[in-house]
Formats: structure tokens, C-alpha cells, sequence
């Protein structure tokens, strides 16, 4: 797989970035005969050894210069198609803001749209990493290309909406964000316009389509890969045991789905209200009686029965997975017989230290390459990323590359089959906006997270 330009690159280099970071809220519209104030722009090698601290997202005060005139796209691209482009270089492709040192270059505008200012103390901890990680993102490129615009959604539709309309009279190329599903539908309504691509960080596969692109992890990519892998050693029978909630649903569908395309079955399912060992406690009981059964009728057939199932989905993480795991072994379902399944929720540190856990095995993204982003973040920043920072980080190269030439061929370049593999990760866009992406099966073994088959980093692989 040919890596696209700036993409696969992991490290420092100490190369010439220059960015700019605006930081408004988007929630009102910008007044009449103004445009959005920029906020600091850096320009200017990088060590080495180490990066400098970026600046920190600040707040802008109400503008007071001209608003800029934008020009749609010449030939808007139409809806439900990837049409074919030209390459070559264009420069300046939409009139917008414009810092004086990028005048004359092919600038990459790229709008990042986050909730600053949501209610959600969470959720603007959140926000503030994922910027400091596209400011990386921005910094380590090789070329000085990229224009990043931070615009506030305060956490709403409202407030998504307007961020949108702002992106677009500064003339972006491409959004990147929001994180809420319900801000993404508003974002793209109003970005569907103007053909504008958007990527966004919701995990919720409706919000995806007509030119929006979801760079996530949802829950249904981890169970079809770890399904799939599990067909692989001979397994068909399979139980379902987890919560009646949203995301207990969605791995469900996604897990019915996924066994039935591997000619299996799912012979055994259990749900539960709540996260307390007392609502878990009957459906397991249940469960594990069930493949009492099948063992005493394979008993009377000499073996020739085969078990009730062979392997259990648990799709819950943390606090409730370490109540919920022990109580299959507690009715004398032995791991060992059973293959234990889960979720990307499974990778925490509580999970290996959970006994009953150990040989169960769940889908998740190469560690490695995080690994490294991790460092380069605590590096130049003095603090650990969030858990989408990474997003953001690979998201900038992916903007960049979409932005790169003919507006008309952005779509296209967004489902560039090839893919693009960065901190995260393999990952391609499929033409209905929801991301397939690069999966590695891990083992619990011991108190480690062990890699028992690798995520593919070529798009002719498994995924």
C-alpha cells in the first residue's frame, strides 16, 4: 500500500509547520461586514530533541473585521457519487481567510469543529486535547500547507450549525468534527450545501452518508472482527450476554449480523437492565444452565452433541465487566471450555486484573503506533491524550490529503480505496461514510494484553 504524503509519518522530524488556531463561539452568527478574528499563528522549525508547548485554545473576542466574500465550488460534486478529477496543483481553491505569510500558497483549509464550551466538563477536557493534537498533527507535517480553524460548538445542533456556516465563509475545505452524533447531522445539513466533506468523530453510523465520513471506532466494526476470528478456529455457536441499552443493542445487531455471515448461530442470548451484579446474576444463572444441558445430552451421545455454545460476547467494560465475568465461572462455566468475547471496552487496565478473564480475546487498533503518538504528546504538552486525541491528530492528515487539488475530486479522495494508516491505524471510508477500519485481536494472558493476530496495514488484508 502506497502511504499518502504526511500520513504515515509517526515522529518529530523538525520540520517547517505553519498553522493557525481560531477560537470563537459559533453559537451566534458572525455580525454583518465581519469575519472570524484569527487567534496565534506559528510559524517556524521544531527541535529535534523536543517540541515547544503549542499555544493553548483561548477565547476571541467578537470580531471587527470585513467578512470574507466566499465563492462556492465551481462544479459542486453531485450527491450518491464519486465523480472523477484532475490532479495537479491548485492554489487558493476557495476564496478565505488567509494569514498574509500563506498568501500565494496552496493552502489546505481545514475547519475543527469541537464543544470548548459544552456544558460537559468531560466533554470539554475532551475537546481541549483533541485540539492540542490537531495543532500537532498541523506542526508535524512536512509541508507549511495547512490552515487549522477551531470553531466552539458549545456541545449543540444550534450550535454545530453555526459553526458550519462559519467554516464556511472562512473558505474550508474540509470539517473535521463534531464529536456528538446529534452535531454531526446538524454540521453536515449545512455543509451538504456547499459540497464541503465532512469527518467526524461520532461513533453513531446514521449520522454517516451524503458526505459525511465517520473516523471512529463503532462498536460494530470490533464485533465482526473478533466473529470473524473466532469462525476461524471452528467456532458456530454462540451466545449473546449484556445489557438492554444503546450500545448493548447496537453489539447485538452488529454480532447477529456478523455470526450469521460466518454460517454460525446464536443459540443462547441473555440481556439484563442496569450495571449491578444483582440484574446479572439470573441471566447468567440461565446461561450457564443451558450449557449444563448441552453437556449432559453430549454425555449421553458420547460426545457426538455438540456444546450449546461455544463461545460468549460480553459487551461491557470496566466496573460492570469485573461483576459480570466471574459470575459465568461462579455457575461453573469454565473459560476454558467457552471462549469469553468483548468488546473495545474490554481495553483497560481493570480488565487484566479480572481472573476470569484471562484468555478472552476482543478486537482493537494497533497499540504501537498510539504508543508513539502517546509520547510525542506527553512531550509537547506535559500531559497524556484523551481518548479521541488520536483522532484529531490522523484526522488533519486526512483533511489535508482530501483538500489537496480539485475541489470536485474531494469525495473521491475521501474513499480512496488505498485507505490511510496513521497513529490509529488502518482506516478507509466506505461510500456510505462509515469507516472500515484495521483491527488487532488481543489475549488477555497473565495480566497483559497480548496481540494474537495482528491489525492489517495494507487494504488487500483481512480488516
Amino acid at each position: 500500500m502506497a502511504h499518502h504524503k504526511g500520513f504515515g509519518h509517526l515522529g518529530i522530524l523538525g520540520l517547517t509547520a505553519s498553522f493557525l488556531v481560531l477560537t470563537a463561539c459559533t453559537t451566534v452568527p458572525l455580525p454583518q461586514g465581519q469575519q472570524p478574528q484569527s487567534g496565534p499563528v506559528t510559524q517556524g522549525p521544531a527541535p529535534q530533541a523536543e517540541l515547544p508547548k503549542l499555544p493553548e485554545p483561548a477565547e476571541v473576542p467578537a470580531p471587527e473585521q470585513k467578512e470574507v466574500e466566499v465563492k462556492a465550488p465551481q462544479t459542486p460534486e453531485p450527491e450518491g457519487q464519486a465523480p472523477t478529477f484532475e490532479t495537479g496543483n491548485y492554489y487558493n481553491n476557495r476564496d478565505g481567510l488567509t494569514p498574509p505569510h500563506m498568501a500565494g500558497r496552496d493552502i489546505k483549509r481545514l475547519a475543527l469543529l469541537l464543544p470548548l464550551s459544552a456544558k460537559s466538563s468531560r466533554l470539554r477536557e475532551e475537546a481541549a486535547s483533541m485540539l492540542q493534537a490537531a495543532e500537532l498533527a498541523t506542526f508535524d507535517r512536512e509541508d507549511a500547507d495547512v490552515l487549522l480553524i477551531a470553531l466552539d460548538t458549545g456541545g449543540t445542533e444550534n450550535g454545530a450549525a453555526s459553526a458550519t456556516r462559519a467554516a464556511i465563509n472562512s473558505g474550508a475545505d474540509v470539517i473535521l468534527g463534531p464529536i456528538l452524533a446529534a452535531s454531526v447531522k446538524a454540521s453536515s445539513r449545512e455543509a451538504r450545501r456547499s459540497s464541503t466533506p465532512v469527518i467526524a468523530f461520532s461513533t453513531d453510523q446514521t449520522a454517516a452518508g451524503r458526505g459525511t465520513y465517520l473516523l471512529s471506532f463503532p462498536p460494530e466494526a470490533e464485533v465482526k472482527r473478533i466473529v470473524d476470528y473466532a469462525a476461524t478456529s471452528g467456532t458456530t455457536r454462540f451466545a449473546f450476554l449484556g445489557p438492554q441499552s444503546t450500545y448493548g443493542s447496537r453489539v447485538k445487531g452488529a454480532y447477529e449480523a456478523a455470526v450469521q455471515a460466518n454460517s454460525g448461530e446464536i443459540t443462547a442470548s441473555e440481556t439484563y437492565k442496569g450495571n449491578s451484579i444483582d440484574v446479572m446474576q439470573d441471566p447468567a444463572k440461565r446461561l450457564a444452565a443451558f450449557h449444563h444441558a448441552g453437556e449432559e445430552e453430549a454425555k449421553a451421545n458420547d460426545g457426538l452433541t455438540p456444546m450449546s455454545y461455544e463461545a460468549i460476547i460480553l459487551p461491557e467494560g470496566g466496573t460492570a465487566l469485573r461483576s459480570l465475568a466471574p459470575l459465568l465461572p461462579y455457575y461453573d462455566v469454565d473459560p476454558g471450555d467457552v471462549q469469553f468475547l468483548g468488546t473495545g471496552l474490554w481495553k483497560n487496565d481493570e480488565t487484566v486484573r479480572e481472573p476470569a478473564l484471562n484468555g478472552g480475546i476482543f478486537a482493537g487498533p494497533d497499540q504501537k503506533a498510539k504508543d508513539a503518538f502517546s509520547v510525542n504528546y506527553d512531550r509537547s504538552f506535559g500531559e497524556d491524550p484523551s481518548r479521541l486525541a488520536s483522532l484529531a491528530y490522523d484526522a488533519v492528515s486526512i483533511g489535508a490529503f482530501v483538500a489537496d487539488g480539485d475541489p470536485r475530486g474531494r469525495r473521491a479522495r475521501t474513499e480512496d480505496p488505498n485507505g490511510f494508516y496513521g497513529v490509529d491505524g488502518l482506516v478507509r471510508f466506505n461510500t456510505d461514510g462509515t469507516p472500515d477500519r484495521g483491527l488487532a485481536v488481543y489475549q488477555i494472558r497473565n495480566g497483559r494484553f497480548v496481540v494474537i493476530d495482528p491489525a492489517p496495514t495494507r487494504t488487500d488484508g483481512p480488516s
